[in-house]
């Protein structure tokens, strides 16, 4: 195992493209130490500059209402539920205006699927938002809620990504990614969208020069191999749309905590 590892890990440091079966290998080695070490030389050849980037900002939940059922979803409620809500505006101005003045600039607004709120809505709320917080950064809406408002308002996807760009949609976040294998979605979840569904929107949300990001949630019914399955799709829409690892809006800081300067930062034009 030790000499295929360090052969898997060489190709990686070398800028090699791993197989799915050396992903594979990789999930299985123990060695956290020695995959750490190669990481951090692939990170240090592709950014050489002193510093990493992050974000202030702040996660919003605009609705808890939503038409999917998801096997470790503690949060959503169907509509006639006694805590179902959807935020009042002057709560999300609320919210937003606490994280401006502790430094943030990106607000992550997501929600449930909700079952009736039309896209117009959702248009507004983006405009009054942008009007009100231009320098904010909206980072809103996972693949499985655009596919939705997609499917609610019958409308072309590309349609319903341009009028939301148009409306002040900033990026994208990649939540609703969970596992990006069909077998494992349909075993956790119903009526959310599936690894194509998920992938057609950032698709493109990329042709209409959108930047994106992607999350997973492992740990539970999927295997290593079905893991790597995930980062694979991503990395093919990636090599398919021109993606690069970079969502919203960052501020940079040295390796001292110096600086200041703006810069993009996240994971895909595919964040």
């Amino acid at each position: 195992m030790s000499a295929s590892l360090d052969r898997i890990l060489s190709k990686a440091v070398d800028g090699g493209r791993l197989t799915p079966d050396e992903g594979v290998e990789l999930f299985r080695s123990r060695d956290l130490l020695k995959i750490g070490r190669a990481a951090h030389a692939v990170c240090s050849r592709l950014h050489p500059e002193p510093y990493r980037t992050y974000n202030i900002d702040r996660n919003v939940n605009y609705t808890n209402v939503c038409a999917a059922v998801c096997d470790f979803c503690a949060f959503y409620r169907k509509s006639g539920d006694a805590d179902a809500y959807v935020l009042p505006r002057e709560e999300l101005y609320r919210k937003i205006e606490e994280t401006v003045a502790l430094g943030g600039d990106q607000i992550l607004m997501q929600g449930g699927m909700h079952p009736s709120l039309r896209l117009e809505w959702y248009e507004e709320l983006l405009s009054d938002l942008k009007a009100r917080y231009p320098s904010v950064n909206l980072h809103a809406f996972s693949p499985p809620e655009i596919w939705h408002f997609h499917k609610l308002n019958k409308l072309p996807l590309r349609e319903v990504l341009s009028r939301l760009k148009t409306a002040g949609l900033g990026s994208i976040p990649g939540g609703g990614g969970e596992i990006l294998v069909d077998r494992v979605r349909k075993a956790i979840t119903k009526n959310k969208a599936l690894t194509d569904e998920w992938l057609d929107v950032m698709r493109v949300w990329h042709e209409l020069g959108g930047r994106s990001s992607c999350t997973m949630m492992f740990g539970h019914v999927e295997t290593q191999a079905d893991r790597v399955e995930h980062l694979t799709r991503l990395r093919d829409l990636q090599d398919e749309t021109g993606g690069s690892p970079r969502p919203g809006r960052r501020t940079r800081r040295s390796a001292r905590g110096s600086g200041g300067r703006r810069t993009a930062g996240g994971v895909a034009r595919s964040s």
